[in-house]
């Protein structure tokens, strides 16, 4: 998000954090699609802040880049709507066109942010027109429509667009065989104006079944996108995606109150075939709503609002609530990955993840019955826990009876968890924290954990040699109790601020250093550790009471002896040795200053653009990269849709400088990134 705040003559975008952190915003591609046969006024769809973007101030939205004058954007609602139909009628050729927007998202009190509005143009020729209140001769046209979808045929590459405002109940729509292609996909959209076309089940079964299992290779469905539908009252799925169909997308899709029986899925890819989840069958969900608004007493306790059983499924920017059993279930979904979305109330897990390189960033979960996160074993394939996973920037509240984020072995038969990062993230309010009986070289980092009844952080084991090496650093907690090293061997516990208790009984091989914490038991080796019982807090932290634990100018008795676990940054994102600051707990002591986080986005890895619009010349400067990388990658230039445009080595910078010609680029926006690091938008005027 760039900030309204001037800091060395620059806006900052925010592409680092530490802690959790509620204005964390990636742009948020969002996705579309009209015919070519639009009307003046036409809805092409509603563009969405992104979930978890915790606004300041007032939210509107505008058009940075337009195509043609042809299109405009709501400043409150968001609503993109079609504002010269000429520019776009008979403009088509090819089959299809893809059109790009810049939307602008700005917060009054906070900054704003530019991402790309991508609306697929479907050519006319290639285009299908149904109007469940239609009546009279039927052509597929716009004019005369079909009033039925089943009616049509299904041939890959074209449009089916739905009248907008109708709800009608439909039965099953089965397609099979059904091969698209990237340049020419099958769409489902909607066309007019008002209300998403509404798909009511009323007791018909699925609403859309894809695929065969019997078989799988000829059978199967590829490059079928769905915008701006929506799907109610199924009492199996709204979607159900057999083997080994792939490359299907949902986008601004609504599905509310499906399968309430037989142990299914609002929406299920691929989850017949353990096989299957080693190979790469990628989905995308962007801007999507699950939900549950009405109660059944036949509902399933299994029922669940997405399941996914290959990978990778994106799922960016959506919203789900109410589910049954979870919401969000990588059953194989190997790479998958769950960003800028929000997770409420779910009947027993918020997330369950069974396979390896998943990914939970920027997502808010809220009161979970059970669990928020679980990590557990696949019972089919070759017994095996995840391995791999990340979560980070997360905010979990109420995350359940056993524990927000719990790590969970279903048996000694499994092999062990590997390589599992928890950081950055909020926990507050519920039994544990976190707890894991299984794990090797897990990382628990950069955390703020609060308000836990039993622990905040638990690592055991109910079978032997189960646990190596769990490295917890630099996390804050309070309020919950001991933090608990119960079993296995190599526990590392650096740099954290626990008011209470850190306990390793159990354990063997551990070290302890650089703490502040009540006390210490059965650490095997120890240094650096204060016990804050044993200090006048008031000398050491900026307010103990209210748990603001940075430490103060005062706080020279604290010890600089700081660890190396690797980290460049403490909780709060300070830089990380700060000389002769003091270092211990999870806060750096910025020597002069307290830990403002205007000044430390300074200190971040970044790129710097000036002059910012630009008409030809611009300064490139990267901040905070070691010397290696920049004998190694190349400054790139690329258009909107990924073309590069200018490469130049960096051997060829002067330091951590470069100044570059654009001059003779076409005026608009363009990438600036450094290999496949950071990277910056640039105006060129």
């Amino acid at each position: 998000m760039n900030k309204l705040l001037i800091i060395v003559f620059l806006l900052v975008q925010l592409v680092c954090r530490a802690q959790y952190d509620s204005t964390y915003v990636l742009s948020v591609t969002q996705k579309y699609a009209i015919p070519e046969d639009v009307s003046n006024g036409d809805d092409v769809g509603t563009w969405l802040k992104t979930w978890t973007w915790v606004s300041v101030g007032t939210i509107s939205f505008s058009m940075e880049q337009n195509f043609n004058s042809a299109f405009s954007i709501n400043s409150s609602s968001g609503l993109i709507t079609v504002s010269d139909a000429s520019k776009i009628k008979g403009k088509v050729v090819q089959q299809d066109t893809l059109i790009n927007l810049i939307i602008r998202t700005t917060d009054s009190g906070e900054g704003y942010e530019l991402d790309t509005a991508k609306i697929w143009v479907k050519e006319n020729a290639y285009c299908k027109f149904i109007d469940y209140s239609y009546s009279g001769t039927e052509n597929g046209t716009r004019v005369q429509p079909y009033n039925d979808l089943d009616d049509v045929e299904k041939t890959p590459g074209y449009g089916y667009f739905i009248k907008r405002g109708v709800r009608f109940s439909q039965g099953a729509t089965r397609i099979k065989g059904h091969m698209a292609t990237a340049s020419n996909p099958t769409i489902f959209g909607a066309y007019g104006t008002g209300e998403r076309p509404t798909f009511d089940g009323r007791g018909q079964g699925h609403c859309f079944y894809f695929g065969e299992n019997a078989n799988p290779e000829t059978d199967k469905v590829e490059n079928v996108k769905f915008y701006d539908i929506a799907i109610k009252r199924y009492p199996n799925c709204a979607w159900k995606i057999q083997r080994k169909s792939s490359f299907l997308g949902w986008y601004n899709c609504v599905s509310d109150s499906n399968a309430f029986k037989y142990s299914e899925a609002q929406l299920i890819i691929n989850t017949s075939n353990y096989l299957d989840s080693v190979n790469y069958l990628p989905n995308e969900l962007i801007n999507c709503t699950f939900n549950r608004t009405i109660d059944d007493p036949a509902v399933d306790e299994n029922s669940s609002l997405i399941k996914c059983g290959n990978g990778p499924l994106t799922t960016v920017n959506c919203y789900f609530s109410n589910s049954v059993h979870a919401s969000w279930r990588a059953t194989c979904g190997r790479g998958s990955s769950l960003k800028h979305s929000i997770i409420e109330n779910s009947g027993i897990k918020g997330i369950q993840i069974r396979d390896n390189n998943i990914t939970i960033e920027d997502v808010r979960i809220i009161n979970s019955a059970q669990d928020a996160i679980e990590i557990t074993g696949n019972t089919t394939g070759n017994y095996y826990m995840p391995n791999g996973t990340t979560i980070k920037n997360c905010f979990i509240k109420q995350g359940g009876s056993e524990a927000s984020i719990i790590v969970r072995e279903p048996s000694s038969t499994f092999q062990i968890c590997h390589n599992t990062t928890i950081e950055n993230c909020l926990l507050e309010n519920g039994n544990i924290g976190i707890q894991s009986n299984d794990s090797y070289s897990m990382q628990i980092r950069k955390n703020k954990i609060s308000g836990f009844s039993s622990y905040p952080i638990r690592i055991y084991t109910n079978y032997s040699n189960k646990v190596f090496n769990p490295a917890i650093t630099y996390n804050v907690i309070y309020n919950s109790g001991a933090l608990v090293v119960e079993d296995g061997m190599g526990a590392k516990i650096y740099n954290n601020t626990v008011d209470g208790e850190i306990n390793l009984t159990g354990s063997s091989g551990s070290m302890v250093r650089n703490n502040y914490f009540q006390s210490l038991t059965n650490a095997g080796t120890e240094s650096n550790n204060l016990d804050i019982d044993t200090i006048n807090v008031a000398n050491h932290f900026l307010n103990y009471p209210t748990h603001d634990y940075r430490l103060k100018s005062t706080a020279h008795s604290s010890i600089n002896k700081g660890y190396n676990v690797s980290l460049t940054s403490d909780i709060a994102g300070t830089n990380i040795p700060q000389g002769n600051g003091p270092d211990i707990g999870a806060y750096e002591y910025r020597d002069g200053t307290t830990s403002n986080i205007s000044i430390q986005r300074n200190h971040q890895k970044g790129i710097r653009i000036y002059p910012n619009p630009t008409t030809g010349t611009v300064h490139i400067r990267f901040d905070n990269f070691p010397e290696k990388i920049y004998q190694s990658e190349w400054l790139i230039v690329t258009d909107l849709f990924g073309h590069s445009l200018f490469q130049k080595h960096a051997e060829a910078f002067n330091g951590n400088m470069v100044k570059i010609d654009l001059s003779g680029f076409p005026k608009g926006f363009y990438l600036v990134g450094f290999g496949d690091r950071i990277k910056e938008k640039l105006v060129l005027q």
